[in-house]
């Protein structure tokens, strides 16, 4: 899956004009949602949470949820990415293949134990919802996309990564790898495949 496969759609100024318009989103509300499908997740699965649910345990009503999500796989994808923190921050690293381990190893880490098992459920409901794929690539893969061609980019301006390497068809392999064997079952990310994968990674790049 790369961002080339995907179509964006650009708010036109009268949609962007109503956005602007509409009732500012309360953050205590929305902080509630979130805790709630958090909570919601540690006793049931994605197949069977419901937005119904999800409104009760936050004491809220559903078209408060309706007016910020999509439906419940947005809503779900925001709450783990709340528990996360920003995806741009990474350590000082004194050279880029440095920062690309780190990188690699962050987001293995974001797919172990429970949330490995979510986004696994996620994913598995995409397969028959074209809407459901593109909100999974869109609200969670693609920030580590950008993130891993930004670091091979510079790694390649400066002398530590080939010149000629295909940065898209770089971070598709490597990312690749890590969504098959999720797929396979998160227990898969065991700790040979995430202390060799970086390693791995960072002689393909210098190859």
């Amino acid at each position: 899956m790369s961002a080339s496969t995907l179509k964006y759609h650009e708010p036109t100024p009268s949609e962007d004009g109503q956005k602007r318009r509409g009732r500012p989103r309360s953050e205590t509300s929305k902080k509630s949602i979130l805790n709630a499908v958090n909570r919601l997740l540690l006793l049931s699965s994605v197949k069977d949470l419901s937005i119904e649910a999800i409104a009760k345990k936050a004491g809220v009503g559903k078209t408060t949820i309706y007016r910020w999500w999509p439906n419940k796989v947005a809503v779900i994808l925001d709450a783990l990415l709340s528990q996360f923190g920003s995806m741009q921050d990474l350590p000082t690293s004194s050279t880029t293949a440095q920062s690309v381990k780190n990188q690699l190893e962050r987001f293995m880490r974001l797919l172990k134990g429970k949330n490995g098992k979510i986004l696994i459920e996620i994913m598995a409901e995409a397969q028959s919802s074209e809407e459901t794929l593109t909100l999974f690539y869109e609200n969670f893969m693609l920030q580590h996309e950008e993130i891993m061609a930004n670091l091979i980019e510079e790694g390649k301006e400066k002398g530590e990564f080939r010149k000629n390497l295909n940065t898209a068809l770089a971070v598709d392999m490597i990312y690749g790898s890590i969504v098959y064997r999720l797929m396979s079952g998160a227990e898969t990310l065991d700790e040979e495949f995430t202390e060799n994968l970086p390693k791995e990674a960072i002689n393909i790049l210098k190859i």
